[in-house]
Order: C-alpha cells, then structure tokens, then sequence
C-alpha cells in the first residue's frame, strides 16, 4: 500500500542524516509519496537548506556527530518564523530518547530501520498539521494587521503608531539617524461634517488616507491618529526633509480634493519636529508635544501651511 501527495501539493521535505546511504533510503520514500526531498549530511547544510524558507517537514536523525539531532532542532526552532512540524528518525528505541526529542521541539519518532509505509503515514500526518497550522498563522496575521488598521481609511490606527513611534525612537537612539514625526490637520474639518453629512466627511478622511499612502515613501508609515489628524512617521529624514513631505502632501491635497468630494478643495495644516532639533530626552511625549506645537502655529498662522517645530516661537512645546 502506498500514500500520496493526492490531497494537496507536493511539499518541500527536509532529510537531515549524516549517513549517505540512510538519507537516500529515505529520500527514495518521501518522492515515491510524490513529494520533494532535499538531504543534508551536516548541521551547517542543514541550517542553510531550513533558512531559504521553503520547508514543509523535516525528518531528523537523531544522532549525528558535532551537533546532535536535538541540540539542532532547538536551534531550528529558535530561528523559525512558523511552525514546521519535525520528526526523528533514530536508532535510539529507549523511553528516554524520546522525551528529549519531545523536549527539543520534535513532533514524533521512528525507529530505524525505517518502515516505508510507516514513514509515509507519519508524512501525511506532519502535512496536515503543517496546512492547519499555515492556515492558522496566516489568521492570525490577518487578525493583527486588522487590528493595526484604521477601519476607515486603510492606513494604521493610533495604537499601532503609538507603537511604532516607540521602537522608531530606539532605533534612531541607537543609529544616530534621524527621526521625523509630521501631525496633519484638516483644516475645517467640522464644516465639512455640518455642511455636506458624514458620509462626505468619511469620503473626505479615505481620500486624505490615500493621498498619505500614495505620496510617502516606503519607509514612511502614515497613520490616522484620530478624528481628523493624522500622523507620518518619517524614519531615516531630518525634519527639514520632512518638512519637504509635508510641503508636497499638502500642495498635493489642496489640488486633488476638490474632485474627491462634493465638498470642495480643502487644505491641511501641518507640523513637524524631529529628533534633529529637539533637545533633552528624546521620548514619544516630547517629540508628540513638540510636533503638536508646530501645527498648532501652523494653523494660527493662518492654516494651509507647514510649520517645524521652533522652541522661539512654540512656547507651548518649551
């Protein structure tokens, strides 16, 4: 009797032994299930193979010189970025054995010699915890980038730039690179809500959101960071470089929002405070406080404009 690969594609499957002739034993069942199979004779091979990412299963030997089967299954473990399910293949029959291998992170065990039907039963049983457990996984991403999300305007929500702003900062602490925060106001935004309903009001956020996602550059992340103001991140950019963002955001807003809704062109006013110009304890309130000082002035210089942060004249952020 023999299995196949019939309820779904031919997987990618990992042979790790150091004996040549045992791993081609092996490789011989994994393909005549219609699956393909890669062997490795070392533990450095065996890290390189898993670290091109394309792994569905690995079957292990367990006793192997320099690194046993154990000892790299942990470090397999520690370095993988989802779950492939790992079974051993030994000699070692004894109970012991297999609860270090269970400790380690392996799934099952055969005794060697190895049973060619008893091996395609356990492959068919590692698929499909793999396919349960990528199904799983991509859930779960999906989950957490909804959760990061604005509903409304496709872009990151106020959480996940809270977040955000944090590690940046680190980043820019250790890096010594520069790290620029714009806030975006729509000018006379409750007008709009008054005057035309909500519903224009929203269209008028998504087109906004947009505008941020098409006009920013890959390592800037815009963010709605409520109501109608809205964040960018701008790693890597002093604040005058941010300033020049802003500047085409906002040139670029006025221009296309008279056709986006039936409310008419509209502005933005916008601020800016980098960790370039700021002194003292560079912390998420103190770059927040200083950006909002900015468009603060931004827009009681009259709005439609971009302000970066000046401790001369933003006492509110002194």
């Amino acid at each position: 009797m023999q299995l196949t690969s019939a309820n779904g594609p031919p997987a990618h499957i990992l042979i790790i032994d150091d004996e040549p002739t045992v791993a081609t034993h092996i490789r011989r069942i994994v393909e005549s299930c219609g699956h393909r199979a890669s062997a490795c004779h070392t533990w450095t091979e065996a890290l390189r193979a898993f670290g091109r990412g394309d792994v569905d299963l690995i079957l292990m030997d367990a006793v192997m010189p320099a690194v046993d089967g154990f000892k790299l299954t942990r470090i397999i473990r520690s370095r993988a970025r989802t779950y492939v399910p790992i079974v051993f293949l030994t000699g070692l029959a004894d109970d012991n054995a297999r609860v270090k291998g269970i400790e380690a992170g392996g799934d099952d065990f055969l005794t060697k010699p190895i049973h060619p039907l008893e091996l395609q039963v356990r492959i068919k049983a590692m698929l499909r915890i793999r396919s349960l457990t990528q199904a799983l996984e991509e859930k779960t991403r999906t989950l957490s980038r909804l959760a990061a999300m604005d509903a409304l305007t496709g872009i990151g929500n106020r959480r996940s730039f809270d977040e955000r702003l944090r590690s940046e900062l680190q980043i820019s602490a250790e890096s010594g690179k520069p790290l620029t925060v714009l806030l975006l106001d729509l000018d006379h935004f409750k007008s709009v809500n008054d005057n035309h309903g909500h519903a224009v009001g929203d269209e008028l956020l998504r087109a906004f959101g947009r505008l941020l996602a098409e006009s920013t550059r890959a390592c800037d992340v815009p963010y709605r960071y409520g109501g109608e103001e809205f964040a960018v991140l701008c790693p890597n950019s002093t604040t005058d470089d941010a300033c020049s963002l802003g500047e085409r955001v906002r040139a670029a807003f006025q221009r296309t929002s008279g056709a986006a809704t039936a409310a008419g062109t509209r502005t933005c006013s916008i601020g800016a405070a980098g960790t370039d110009i700021l002194t003292g304890e560079l912390s998420p309130h103190a770059i927040l406080t200083a950006a909002d000082a900015a468009l603060y002035r931004a827009k009681d210089s009259g709005r439609n404009c971009v302000c970066k942060f000046d401790p001369m004249f933003d006492e509110k952020a002194a």
